[in-house]
């Protein structure tokens, strides 16, 4: 039976194991280390008021996802750096979970707007759980 629950320090590991499970494959095709991915969690959950939600089965973490209140002008946003689901439990519901989960821990928290950044190829998951694009274009630039 799948558990969804906050995260603790205990879960970090598993956190990024499944992390770097997740980006493994399609489309992505991300090769993580074991001290990369572990690296990436605790940046995100070192963030301000930042949070993390497992989906855990036979106490194995399956999924996560991983984010920070980012205080605006009149309110705050819980900006989601990561979602994901280990390749084998995908397309069973858990992703869509994880974000109903937050929802309901948000509204306890009275916060009201939730952000994140997505490729092209998530973007109809995202809109089949209420997410809606912004206005705002992510710009980048690679330093040589």
């Amino acid at each position: 039976m799948m558990e969804y629950r906050l995260t603790n320090a205990d879960d970090l590991n598993g956190l990024a194991y499944a992390m770097s499970l997740a980006y493994s494959e399609a489309p992505w095709h991300e090769s993580w280390t074991e001290e990369r991915a572990l690296k990436r969690v605790r940046a995100i959950l070192g963030n301000y008021q930042a949070m993390g939600l497992a989906a855990v089965e036979n106490d194995t973490i399956v999924g996560g996802l991983l984010g920070f209140v980012d205080p605006y002008a009149d309110e705050d946003f819980f900006y989601i750096s990561e979602l994901f689901v280990i390749p084998e439990k995908k397309r069973q519901g858990i992703g869509k979970q994880l974000l109903h989960e937050l929802e309901r821990v948000l509204k306890e928290k009275g916060i009201s707007v939730i952000q994140l950044m997505s490729i092209e190829n998530n973007e109809g998951f995202y809109h089949k759980c209420g997410l809606d694009k912004d206005s705002v274009s992510v710009l980048y630039r690679r330093l040589s």
